[in-house]
């Protein structure tokens, strides 16, 4: 049962690379659900398919060939146990002739008839020639009930050709994103180089422009701040005239220091003292006969 189950997985990994995913869309005919009256048919599939999401579903088509067989022992139960189930509506009227099982299912499957599982639905069944044409539908996981054991048929030749034909496009997908990565770094590698080759450039004119003398401004003759000179005070005509003029004060300055001078000569003369010599005398004589004649 463990390799079973370890199998079964890994084929729906391969059939969920195909588009399927969970909760799987579980459909049924009258056959399995009358077969597996006595199991507990949705804890086998759980186990098989190694998930509780599950959607179990059966036509209008399948529960109308059940009531066909209302008479026989064991239906009327099973009919019961069908109404649990998600009805697919097929669109096949009641009022027609009704469609056998075979061929409702496999409107249901392969709508369009292109051999195209569009629907992704999981069939369980246990008529093999309904098997037999749902393996040319792809991609479509059969599964059907053996002396109480719930098989899933491994993938068909169709779908495996389709698998391989996904592998190799992802792969041959990925091979051109490495390349187109590759190509696009290389085209930013040259445009940063281009970048720095540009900026070394706008470097080498601007120390250039640095370099060449700058003229100085010429804002004229610094003066001094108006608001820190004290203003001139007007002066009227008559102090005009009472002011002297340079040459005038400068001759009696001359003079006055000239008798200052004369003064302090004699002041120096009348200071000798008996003790002096001959040379000291004569000339303070000579400095006295000279302030005489100036005085004169």
């Amino acid at each position: 049962m463990g390799k079973r189950t370890k199998q079964y997985k890994k084929l729906m990994r391969s059939f969920q690379m195909l588009g399927f995913r969970e909760p799987y869309q579980l459909l049924m005919t009258s056959d399995i659900v009358l077969d597996t009256m006595k199991l507990d048919l949705m804890t086998l599939f759980e186990k098989a398919l190694s998930t509780k999401s599950l959607k179990p579903m059966i036509t209008q088509c399948c529960i109308r060939a059940m009531y066909a067989r209302n008479k026989e022992p064991g239906v009327a139960a099973a009919i019961e146990r069908a109404k649990t189930f998600e009805r697919r509506r097929c669109g096949h009227l009641m009022d027609e002739d009704p469609l056998t099982e075979r061929e409702c299912v496999m409107a249901v499957v392969d709508p369009k008839r292109r051999n195209e599982n569009k629907f992704r639905y999981v069939v369980a069944t246990q008529d093999e020639m309904l098997r037999e044409k749902l393996r040319a539908v792809v991609p479509t996981p059969l599964m059907y009930v053996k002396r109480s054991v719930l098989i899933l048929e491994p993938m068909a030749e169709a779908s495996l050709k389709v698998r391989e034909r996904e592998e190799k496009a992802k792969f041959m997908s990925g091979i051109t994103r490495g390349t187109h990565k590759r190509k696009r770094e290389d085209d930013e590698d040259q445009s940063g180089s281009d970048e720095e080759d540009d900026k070394e450039k706008g470097k080498s004119s601007t120390q250039r422009e640095d370099d060449k003398p700058k003229k100085k401004k010429n804002y004229g003759k610094k003066e001094p701040n108006p608001l820190a000179v004290k203003k001139a005070k007007k002066v009227t005509d008559g102090q005009k005239e009472q002011r002297p003029r340079k040459e005038e004060t400068e001759a009696p300055a001359a003079e006055v220091a000239g008798e200052h001078k004369a003064k302090r000569k004699r002041r120096k003369k009348a200071t000798t003292g008996k003790g002096a010599s001959d040379k000291e005398i004569s000339a303070a004589v000579d400095a006295a006969i000279a302030g005489a004649d100036m005085q004169d």
